[in-house]
């Protein structure tokens, strides 16, 4: 159960050249009605406008012409990569990114460029939420989010450092995945944190997403045969927020899983793991921030003050301080893969709240943090509403379970499907 339908074609619908160049029109319309303002720069001729024959061609490779919009810290080549920072206003990169190049390889068509936050890291976008435009879409992946959720563009593409997909992509109400720790290449991606960057893909249906990935990466391994799943309902260890809503939907979700025959189980982490991934991965983004932008951005006029905290705070930690972090690090993946078994998937809240209103910032990074330090498979999944905005369940899985959280998704989302349409019978 995705917020969105009927915007473009499913999977495998597009037929002929003509349909694709109709589809095509049709999103570049919508993209120009739009007043969220996802977009800092739009491609007016994709491939499949050029010819008739280009999008026949299109429609002979996998993807097949789809529509893909971009974050502006991951380069496509003659458009502009300013990195959402006014210190590279003028940047427009050579080349493309590893990434979008595998897109187009495949037959994707990328329609445009979208807004990020300053340097993915700071301040508020300029994009609106699509669902109110008083509120924020979340950061730092701001316009790929919002431009799904508002049905602009099927698929886009983002980064994760710390929260980066997921926030956005639940205050939008799309489909949000962030892969494993080293799924896709970062060649070409803005770099902030080699421990902890992640590409990210945000999808109009798990459908969607689904055939996207295993197009981009076949290798990734398919679960053991007969691995069968069980639901890990992590309690939340942050006081702030307002999770009724979403315990609400975990109930839903238990007793679907009791009709149904899933396995479930309630569980705490250990409460000092909790208590330190703030620490940790501050401490890790902050140094290799400054070892890879201090020397360019510290001290720069057209820079915020909140960056520059950040870079500050990176020039102040020590080589051991830096490599203690590391070292906690490993020992807490080390701890997340004996507490989890093969076949579990966590079950925890997306977002702690609403979306924030314009000017009170882009979300909290508590419920995304952990499993981005630790480098683990996370999706955000819609499921529902409360006071007219989406809510989502989020869904994480141990290290190179990538494909087993995607079809435990589909598993949630037909079981909360099944849920609702019961509460409504009765």
């Amino acid at each position: 159960m995705t917020l969105l339908s009927g915007l473009y074609e499913p999977v495998g619908q597009v037929a002929t050249a003509q349909d694709l160049r109709r589809q095509t029109r049709d999103v570049l319309e919508r993209i120009d009605a739009s007043t969220i303002d996802a977009f800092c720069h739009v491609e007016r001729m994709p491939t499949s406008l050029a010819s008739e024959q280009l999008a026949d061609q299109l429609l002979s490779l996998p993807l097949k012409g789809l529509p893909v919009a971009i974050k502006e810290v991951i380069d496509v080549a003659g458009a502009p990569g300013s990195y959402g920072c006014a210190a590279f206003a003028d940047r427009v990169p050579a080349v493309n990114a590893e990434i979008v190049t595998q897109l187009e390889r495949l037959g994707a068509q990328i329609i445009g460029i979208t807004c990020a936050t300053e340097l993915a890291l700071a301040g508020e976008p300029k994009t609106r939420n699509p669902w109110s435009p008083q509120r924020s879409p979340g950061g730092s992946s701001s316009g790929s989010a919002a431009a799904v959720g508002a049905g602009l563009v099927p698929l886009a593409l983002g980064t994760q450092t710390i929260g980066s997909v997921i926030r956005p992509a639940a205050y939008c109400g799309v489909i949000g995945f962030k892969p494993s720790l080293g799924v896709g290449s970062l060649h070409g991606v803005l770099p902030l944190s080699n421990t902890l960057d992640h590409l990210g893909y945000f999808a109009d249906s798990l459908d969607r997403l689904k055939e996207t990935l295993v197009a981009l990466f076949p290798e990734l391994p398919l679960p053991p045969s007969g691995l069968q799943p069980r639901l890990v309902f992590v309690e939340p260890w942050f006081s702030e927020g307002k999770l009724d809503s979403y315990f609400c939907q975990c109930d839903a979700l238990k007793y679907a899983c009791n009709n149904s025959g899933i396995d479930w189980i309630e569980a705490k982490l250990d409460p000092d793991l909790a208590a330190q991934n703030r620490h940790l991965t501050n401490t890790i983004l902050c140094f290799e921030l400054f070892q890879t932008w201090g020397s360019t951005l510290l001290n720069h006029p057209a820079t915020s003050e909140e960056l520059q905290g950040l870079i500050s705070l990176g020039q102040a930690i020590s080589q051991e301080d830096y490599e203690g972090a590391m070292a906690s690090r490993q020992d807490m993946i080390r701890y997340l893969e004996n507490w989890l078994g093969a076949g579990d998937v966590v079950v925890f809240p997306s977002v702690l709240d609403l979306p924030p209103r314009l000017g009170q910032g882009t979300g909290s990074r508590d419920p995304q943090r952990l499993w981005t330090l630790l480098g683990m498979p996370a999706l955000n999944l819609p499921v529902g509403w409360h006071d007219g905005f989406p809510l989502n369940v989020q869904l994480i899985a141990r290290c190179g379970a990538d494909m087993h959280l995607l079809e435990v998704a589909s598993l949630v989302n037909s079981l909360m499907s099944s849920s609702s349409d019961e509460t409504h019978r009765t």
